[in-house]
């Protein structure tokens, strides 16, 4: 019975670990496709922002293929 108490706790913190850290993933990852799109915009001195816009769906995408991966 004491054991079922510390085992709760212990698998709430890995869950919280396992989620949040899946999170800072997603985040990095989206923040790489946009940073990647401003580089190619600014050196391609295009006017309207193609790049950034296609490399933020992409990337958005991508994350949350990852997501899904993760899960299953």
């Amino acid at each position: 019975m004491d054991q079922n108490k510390i085992q709760k706790p212990k698998k709430k913190v890995d869950d919280f670990i396992r989620y949040s850290g899946l999170g800072f993933e997603m985040i990095v990852i989206m923040a790489v496709g946009v940073f990647a799109g401003i580089k190619i915009d600014r050196w391609l001195s295009l006017s309207f922002p193609a790049f950034t816009l296609v490399l933020m769906i992409l990337s958005v995408v991508g994350a949350i293929y990852h997501a899904i991966r993760k899960f299953l």
